[in-house]
């Protein structure tokens, strides 16, 4: 009997070790699954602003121009169309490189003061939206190096959290050289 109470006895610190064990392994998924979370929000933000400005822009085009251009079109459409963030943030970003070719070839453009305004307020918003992707890019990396591991992919499956998806990669030395251009 007193065996069977020094089995019992080991068998539960057993179990209480490896609850123990496990749910310090949650505590790290939940907190990267909470800040990839605040990334996603912050990033979904900026994009909501990014598509308003451009939106504004094309609005600009449209009456000074009266350009017909695809990925414009895709753009007024975007609340429609239910596009996640990695979609939205590649369409948006396509049509900000149309504007900015527009901008360039067309110097009546140049004259219209709101519209020089939106594009560096565009431009702001995509130096924020680099350095958050940078940030939710870092912290889906560890997330993804830790979900197939032991005893994190049991945590994952329980929890239902699936593998994150990256954002491309947007050198911000591009950022950067036009900043240090500009001061000079």
């Amino acid at each position: 009997m007193i065996s069977f109470l020094f089995v019992l006895g080991v068998i539960i610190i057993i179990v209480c070790l490896v609850i123990i064990f496990i749910l310090t392994k949650n505590e790290n998924i939940t907190m990267l699954v909470y800040k990839t979370g605040m990334c996603e929000s912050d990033i979904d933000d900026r994009l909501k602003n990014k598509e308003d400005l451009i939106l504004r822009c094309i609005n600009i085009i449209n009456r000074q121009i009266k350009l017909e251009i695809k990925v414009f079109d895709e753009v007024k459409n975007i609340k429609v169309s239910k596009l996640n963030n990695y979609d939205k943030d590649k369409l948006l970003t396509s049509a900000f490189q149309e504007i900015e070719k527009i901008y360039v070839d067309n110097p009546e453009l140049k004259s219209v003061k709101s519209f020089d305004g939106i594009i560096k307020d565009i431009e702001k918003l995509e130096i924020d939206l680099i350095s958050l992707r940078t940030l939710y890019n870092k912290y889906a990396s560890m997330f993804n190096n830790l979900y197939n591991k032991f005893p994190y992919k049991i945590i994952c499956k329980f929890r239902k959290f699936g593998l994150k998806s990256l954002y491309e990669g947007r050198e911000i030395q591009s950022e950067i050289d036009k900043e240090l251009n500009f001061v000079v």
